[in-house]
């Protein structure tokens, strides 16, 4: 049972209370929340979504772009390299079959030519004294050194153009051991023409060489020297 003396709790005195001071600024209220509908939300989120989703999408699409247009300029550039390996093979094969046409060509010729020679050893002797005799005709003396085998034979022959090209000097034929058959010498007081197929198939060589180094093509370049 409660006491009924019981006595409430005795009330504290306000004497540090400076009832003339202004009272204190209320605190600021917290800022209400904005809200929207659910549906408005959703539409907002879809639209975000989608603009992200299209950033993405065009930024994955220009790197690949750029991966494909450096994988195509890397390809084209190998084509390039493979395609001058190639002209530079088939111009070396190309240079290598016109000289080795130009060498069989000359090698039939001159085999032919010296087998024609040691068959008529005295036609290329012939036509030369009677090319030579025209301007010669005053001569004091002319000097026909030949082989040796040779030079009997072909002594009535050289009296008949002697006579047909009016050459009034003296005319020698002589034997020489070291003439080869189809060669010969032909002196005069200030001149002489020399005959010698040596020589000639020589000069034929030599000619070859040079124009088949001037065709030739040049040295295709080394890719890892220019790298």
């Amino acid at each position: 049972m409660r006491r009924i003396n019981d006595m409430a709790s005795p009330a504290r005195f306000l004497f540090d209370t400076d009832f003339a001071a202004p009272p204190p600024a209320p605190e600021p209220a917290a800022p209400a929340v904005p809200t929207i509908e659910v549906s408005a939300h959703e539409a907002l989120l879809a639209a975000a979504e989608a603009a992200a989703f299209d950033r993405g999408f065009a930024a994955g699409r220009g790197a690949e772009e750029a991966r494909q247009t450096t994988r195509l300029a890397e390809e084209a550039t190998r084509l390039v390299s493979v395609a001058q390996s190639i002209l530079a093979v088939l111009d070396a094969d190309r240079a290598r079959v016109e000289a080795d046409a130009a060498r069989v060509a000359t090698m039939v010729g001159t085999r032919i030519a010296g087998r024609l020679i040691e068959l008529h050893p005295e036609e290329r002797i012939l036509a030369l004294v009677s090319e030579a005799l025209a301007p010669l005709r005053k001569a004091p003396h002319l000097v026909i050194r030949m082989a040796a085998e040779d030079a009997g034979s072909i002594r009535g022959a050289l009296d008949r153009i002697v006579q047909e090209r009016g050459f009034e000097g003296r005319l020698v034929v002589l034997g020489e051991p070291d003439i080869a058959r189809g060669d010969c010498r032909i002196e005069w007081a200030d001149g002489g023409i020399v005959l010698d197929r040596a020589a000639t198939e020589a000069a034929i060589a030599q000619a070859l060489d040079t124009h088949l180094a001037l065709i030739a093509p040049a040295p295709a370049d080394d890719p890892a020297e220019r790298s």
